[in-house]
C-alpha cells in the first residue's frame, strides 16, 4: 500500500497513465489545456473508458489523504468510515501511474505536481472509496482509498462520472 497527500485547488484528483495520455493525444505541448478538451469534446469520456484517466471530481479544495492498495491487501480505512464507493474504473498502466490535482490538466507541465504511484504495468479494475471521520460534529479525517484489482484485459467501465464523491460535507 502507498499513501499520498494530494492538495486539491481545482475541485478534483486525477490518477493517470502519462504515456497513455500522450499516446492518446499524439503530442501534448507544455501549457496545453487538456481540461478544456476533456470538458468540451468527448475526449474526457474516452480517456476514462480507455483506462487512461481515473477522475475523482467535484470535491472541495483541501488536502486529501489518499491510499492506494491492491485488492486483498488490508485497508487502513475502517469500513464504517467509507461514505461513498465508485467502481469500477478501467485502468491500463503502460509505464507509470501518476496522482495529482485536477489542475495539472489546466496547463500541461510534465512532472509538475505529479506524484508517482508504484505499480506494475498491466490492466486493472479500480474502485474509489471516499471516507470521512466525524468527531463532535467536526470532520477530523477524510480522503480516498483507491483499490486496484489486476485483470487479464481492460475491464469495462461501470463507475459513474456523476457520482457525488464529496467527503468533506457533514451529513445533513
Amino acid at each position: 500500500m502507498q499513501q499520498f497527500e494530494v492538495v486539491v485547488d481545482f475541485g478534483g484528483i486525477v490518477v493517470f497513465d502519462d504515456k497513455g495520455l500522450q499516446a492518446y493525444f499524439g503530442n501534448i505541448a507544455e501549457g496545453d489545456n487538456l481540461y478544456r478538451r476533456f470538458t468540451t469534446t468527448d475526449d474526457g469520456d474516452k480517456v476514462v473508458e480507455q483506462g487512461i484517466v481515473i477522475p475523482i471530481i467535484g470535491v472541495n479544495d483541501s488536502s486529501y489523504r489518499v491510499s492506494v492498495r491492491m485488492a486483498g491487501e488490508p485497508s487502513i480505512v475502517p469500513d464504517e468510515l467509507i461514505i461513498v464507493r465508485n467502481a469500477s474504473f478501467p485502468l491500463r498502466v503502460t509505464d507509470r501511474l501518476i496522482i495529482a490535482d485536477l489542475a495539472v490538466f489546466l496547463e500541461w507541465y510534465p512532472e509538475e505536481g505529479w506524484q508517482r504511484i508504484d505499480i506494475a504495468p498491466g490492466c486493472y479494475a479500480v474502485a474509489v472509496n471516499g471516507f470521512r471521520k466525524v468527531e463532535n460534529n467536526v470532520v477530523v479525517d477524510f480522503g480516498f482509498e483507491i483499490v486496484l484489482t489486476p485483470a487479464d484485459a481492460l475491464p469495462p467501465m461501470s463507475a459513474s462520472l456523476q457520482q457525488n464523491m464529496q467527503v468533506l460535507e457533514l451529513p445533513g
